[in-house]
């Protein structure tokens, strides 16, 4: 069932919460208040409803409470990435599968991250991912294959040649995620004799001049997996740069 929240006033977005478990708007204006002007909340048997304009929206946090609506899921976050790609996808996943994660992200998730059913636990978890430089990021950065650079108005990074081809094969990755295999034979190592040791380290290397240069890590482990870049960061321009 749908419950449309009063307008706030001096806000500016709208959100849209879709699962069982949330089962009071209060929780999520403690998490959005600052920038909050609706908030919707949609049970998972309904669909989308015509009176929702999902252009408005900025954020859609989707929960995922038993495999069994994994599929139903995943076409949603697909629906949506498809429509809207400024929208913020956050799915909160109700019970551990790595594998959840993962499909999630090609589909098109922002963030996933693990919850309890606990509203009050869940809010906290949430807040901690509102909290952090990669929520929303408003960092972006353009990539010259040419050159080998990371730039933006501010900053230039000089890449090696393993680093932009790394680079280059999460951007160009169904949902900006790859498996390891995928990344060591993006970057030119053998992927039957690789040491995982050194694909690890290279990563470590190159997020870490990432952070130090622009103030945020736009790579990220996927356990069990590999990595996956922050979506709509990083955009590819083959035109020299001059500084």
């Amino acid at each position: 069932m749908m419950t449309t929240e009063s307008k706030i006033e001096n806000s500016q977005k709208d959100i849209l919460a879709i699962g069982r478990t949330w089962r009071s708007t209060d929780k999520l204006r403690q998490l959005f208040a600052s920038n909050l002007r609706h908030v919707y909340t949609l049970d998972h048997p309904d669909p989308l409803s015509p009176n929702i304009d999902t252009k408005t929206l900025d954020t859609v946090l989707i929960d995922i409470e038993t495999p069994s609506i994994l599929n139903d899921c995943l076409a949603l976050i697909k629906q949506l990435r498809t429509t809207q790609t400024k929208l913020a996808i956050i799915v909160a996943i109700n019970y551990r599968s790595p594998q959840t994660k993962i499909e999630c992200y090609r589909a098109g998730a922002d963030h996933c991250i693990n919850v309890p059913n606990d509203e009050d636990e869940k809010a906290r978890v949430l807040s901690e991912l509102l909290e952090t430089p990669e929520w929303q990021s408003s960092v972006k950065l353009t990539l010259d294959q040419t050159c080998l650079h990371l730039y933006n108005d501010d900053y230039k990074l000089d890449l090696a040649y393993q680093e932009m081809k790394a680079l280059d094969a999460l951007i160009n990755a169904e949902g900006n995620i790859l498996h390891h295999d995928c990344m060591a034979g993006s970057m030119g190592l053998n992927i039957k004799l690789y040491d995982s040791r050194v694909l690890e380290k290279s990563i470590s290397r190159l997020r870490n001049k990432i952070k130090k240069h622009f103030g945020i890590n736009i790579i990220h482990s996927v356990r069990g997996y590999g990595y996956r870049l922050l979506r709509g960061v990083i955009s590819v321009n083959q035109v020299n740069f001059h500084s």
